[in-house]
């Protein structure tokens, strides 16, 4: 039986992130499905885990971790020997976390927020979440201009942490035609050996 468990929903983009990087990692971990839609990550056991009531978290015997980038962060120190998914070189480390904070500001406020509201039905602002994810892909496009990843030569968390909602905004119909740096790379994501899909929407 596996010591690693995710508690997590398969709709969340957050989620993905983790579920993909490990199996990628190739990482047996138990499943624990939350029911988001009845409360269940308010109950008071999955709180003892995460007072934030927040998916994922996850479990890794005595260790107890919540937030997506920091899960993808551990599982790649813990679990990846040969220090690809996150390298140890200072400047590759360095650009990654730019990638990671680009992904929990300009990325939640855009394209997370364009997926939510086409897709969801969620409130919001879509002309403005259409502005924001398209300086998004823009931004990124330039970034891919002469590179096949975000960091350095191979894949690392920067561009799982990456990938997920960008895929979810162009489920949700985000148009990909001016932006052909960013749709190659998301095909060339999707052939890494232990890719997993997003939801459906």
């Amino acid at each position: 039986m596996s010591n690693l468990q995710l508690y997590y929903h398969p709709m969340s983009g957050h989620c993905h992130k983790v579920m993909c990087l490990a199996s990628m990692l190739k990482l047996d971990i138990a499943m624990v499905l939350l029911d988001l839609k009845s409360g269940q990550q308010k109950s008071a056991e999955f709180l003892s885990l995460n007072a934030l009531g927040q998916v994922p978290v996850l479990v890794d015997e005595q260790l107890v971790l919540s937030d997506s980038h920091a899960i993808l962060a551990y599982l790649a120190l813990r679990y990846d020997p040969d220090h690809t998914w996150y390298p140890q070189a200072p400047e590759q480390q360095a650009k990654i976390q730019r990638f990671l904070a680009l992904s929990a500001g300009e990325i939640c406020q855009g394209p997370n927020l364009y997926r939510g509201i086409k897709a969801l039905g969620k409130s919001g602002d879509l002309e403005l979440a259409y502005h924001r994810t398209t300086a998004v892909f823009s931004f990124l496009d330039q970034n891919l201009k002469n590179n096949q990843w975000l960091v350095g030569n191979f894949p690392t968390i920067a561009d799982v942490a990456i990938y997920s909602y960008l895929a979810l905004a162009v489920k949700a119909g985000f148009p990909l035609a001016d932006f052909t740096n960013t749709a190659t790379w998301l095909e060339r994501f999707e052939q890494l050996p232990g890719f997993i899909n997003t939801a459906d929407k």
